[in-house]
């Protein structure tokens, strides 16, 4: 892929090739697929686990210590092509051509609902009860979510909440609720009502959403 191995340089684009291929590896087997070091291998692994497109996982495969198995993450899988996007853009563009609008609100508020029941046991396992603490277990959600999320807390209690990438475009393209469902969504977290002021499908680099703070909590 000439647009990963503009980002990655060419050896850790073809590790990552090799990964996707495989399933799994071990620094070592990866060493002896390309014909490099181990070491080199291992450096290589370490910065696809800092770019966050790779995660380890350990287990014993005999005596000894457990071996380190190296696999795509979720971040790692979405570099590669897929048509879901625009197989989902015109499955939602056929049920609504159909009539099916009050099935496709459906899917969409049981999604959502999901998705605050999935937040709302991280919040609980994470005791998380102040803001900032609630902001933190959300951005942590955001990210595997693949939202690119920048979330800033002010003094004064204001909050600045920016999702940098839109990973739901295809659904975005085909209705608005999910635009209108984040906001609630978000807007469960922080407490208050949010403002949206930059959007993406209007051309924005990030859909911003503020919170200030009311004068009765300050």
């Amino acid at each position: 892929m000439d647009d990963l191995t503009h980002l990655l340089g060419d050896s850790r684009s073809q590790l990552l090739d090799l990964v996707k291929r495989h399933g799994e590896l071990t620094a070592r087997q990866a060493a002896a697929e390309l014909d490099l070091a181990p070491t080199t291998v291992r450096q290589h692994f370490q910065r696809l686990e800092e770019d966050e497109l790779v995660e380890r996982t350990s287990r014993a495969d005999g005596p000894g210590r457990p071996t380190v198995y190296f696999r795509l993450s979720s971040a790692g899988h979405n570099v590669y092509p897929s048509a879901d996007t625009e197989m989902l853009t015109n499955l939602l563009d056929f049920l609504s051509l159909q009539g099916y609008h009050r099935t496709i609100d459906d899917f969409f508020h049981h999604f959502w609902r999901r998705r605050r029941d999935a937040l709302a046991r991280r919040l609980d396992d994470a005791g998380a009860e102040s803001l900032e603490a609630r902001l933190e277990v959300l951005q942590d959600f955001l990210e595997q979510q693949g939202f690119m999320p920048e979330i800033e807390l002010g003094d004064d209690g204001s909050v600045e909440i920016r999702e940098c990438n839109c990973p739901l475009r295809g659904a975005v393209q085909a209705t608005r609720l999910p635009c209108r469902l984040e906001s609630e969504f978000l807007q469960r977290i922080v407490g208050e009502e949010l403002t949206r002021s930059h959007y993406i499908p209007d051309g924005h680099t990030a859909c911003v959403y503020h919170f200030q703070r009311s004068d009765d909590e300050s």
